[in-house]
């Protein structure tokens, strides 16, 4: 079972980058199952949310966070100091191109953005995940989720289709009144 964190928002340094909400990084973690001597690869890392969860997981392995905007970089080496993420490693470039930096076979990887090259990351996934590795990717569209869907299916086994409803509580009126949040699509898949 994956030592989960489980960050609170207001601990991260942010930006303009987009950060996976919190129930979503902690559920990513686990339907992993992150190891603490894993090698994790997270591609589109934005503010490196689920990145420090990886990080805090696999607290004796190494966790590459893979983001090709210079802002995100930014905000990604502020959140592995604040966090004390000494597993983590910056790898800056966008995917998959950026990918030929990491030369060890990895045991977990998360799939946060593609660019529009997702076929090409699987594939490259494909040939990096060891035996009985997993592979998580994150969607907030339709129809990216039912892109991956078919393609983890050519690639990986035991693909997992999860669709996350989120909804968070505010105060209105001294009642609670809860908020919903965009869905979001959690696809696992297994190296075979």
């Amino acid at each position: 079972m994956s030592e989960i964190a489980g960050y609170q928002d207001d601990r991260y340094v942010r930006g303009k980058a987009p950060m996976t909400k919190r129930e979503i990084r902690i559920l990513t973690i686990a339907f992993l199952e992150i190891k603490p001597e894993d090698v994790v690869v997270d591609i589109g890392a934005g503010t490196g949310g689920i990145t420090m969860e990886a990080a805090h997981a696999a607290y004796r392995g190494k966790v590459y966070a893979v983001e090709g905007k210079a802002e995100a970089q930014k905000l990604i080496l502020e959140n592995k100091a604040q966090f004390g993420a000494e597993a983590v490693t910056l790898v800056p470039g966008q995917a998959p191109e950026a990918l030929a930096e990491i030369k060890e076979p990895v045991d977990k990887i998360i799939v946060g953005g593609t660019g529009g090259k997702m076929e090409e990351i699987f594939k490259w996934a494909k040939d990096h995940l060891r035996t009985g590795g997993k592979i998580n990717a994150n969607f907030i569209t339709l129809e990216n989720a039912a892109k991956a869907r078919v393609l983890m299916s050519q690639y990986f086994t035991d693909v997992e289709v999860v669709e996350i409803g989120v909804s968070r509580g505010r105060k209105v009126g001294g009642l609670t009144m809860m908020t919903a949040q965009n869905p979001v699509y959690l696809i696992t898949a297994v190296q075979p």
